[in-house]
């Protein structure tokens, strides 16, 4: 009996492959990833945090190899604008945002956390509301939207530092009056770069219930198999995965106890 030709092998195990629904040479899911501490890291060619491994488990379970692209937040977004990248987390659902991305029903996260004003200790300076951050200069990180009232204020004094971590080193120098961020990420950044001795929050705290959800470039060659995507992400949240990953991602690495900072 003659041998069978390799390129008979390759057409056999071609057909097989489309009859039992494997992709085959699939396309990757680009991952626009822009470093956001302590949610996305990166040490060398390795990539941490729990919202990275929320989108590995993803692209498992829709059965996608995932590929990494480093960017700032602004090139993030421009890449998925254009259809240059697929999958982006991380960011507020905005209108603006809406017209080139696709946020899943199925949200990562049921509440945002509060967005707070570090200031350094000791030094009088307390705000105890909006009206008390008009006479400071205030770090923020380039790309980010904090809450309406304080994003479209161009009245305040702004001070775009590359990150958070950056801003919070200006602070320490006396170079900022404060630092705002999202409650979860400040904690972080304060643990890790042990500034808790140094630093505290303001008393004034601007509240955000609004959800968070993973989104998909409208221009993504995925974008075909969006039900897909709703599916995994419904069965990641029902069968508690994503509780899990925040869990050993953020609670269990930060030390930070889960009734001092809820994350749900």
């Amino acid at each position: 009996m003659p041998l069978a030709s390799p390129r008979s092998i390759l057409q056999s195990l071609l057909l097989a492959a489309c009859a039992w629904s494997i992709p085959v040479h699939a396309a990757p899911l680009v991952f626009a990833f822009e470093e956001m501490l302590p949610w996305k890291t990166v040490s060398g060619n390795q990539y941490g945090g729990a919202y990275t491994e929320i989108v590995r488990e993803l692209a498992r379970r829709v059965e996608l190899p995932l590929e990494m692209r480093n960017c700032p937040l602004k090139r993030c977004l421009y890449w998925l604008e254009k259809g240059d990248a697929d999958i982006l987390i991380g960011v507020r659902d905005t209108p603006e945002r809406q017209r080139y991305l696709q946020f899943l029903r199925t949200p990562y996260r049921e509440h945002s956390s509060d967005k707070v004003f570090y200031v350094l200790k000791n030094k009088g300076l307390s705000i105890r509301s909006y009206a008390g951050l008009e006479p400071l200069r205030i770090g923020i990180t380039p790309g980010a939207r904090y809450f309406e009232r304080f994003d479209n204020d161009h009245a305040l004094t702004k001070d775009e530092g590359g990150t958070m971590e950056i801003n919070f080193r200006k602070l320490v120098l006396g170079r900022l009056d404060a630092v705002v961020a999202p409650e979860d990420q400040g904690e972080a950044q304060v643990t890790r770069l042990g500034l808790g001795d140094v630093v505290e929050k303001a008393p004034y705290r601007e509240s955000d219930a609004s959800p968070r959800a993973i989104a998909l470039s409208k221009k993504s060659v995925h974008i075909a198999r969006l039900e897909q995507f709703e599916r995994a992400m419904a069965a990641m949240a029902r069968d508690g995965t994503l509780a899990a990953i925040i869990r050993r991602h953020y609670h269990e690495a930060y030390r930070i106890a889960p009734d001092a900072m809820p994350i749900r």
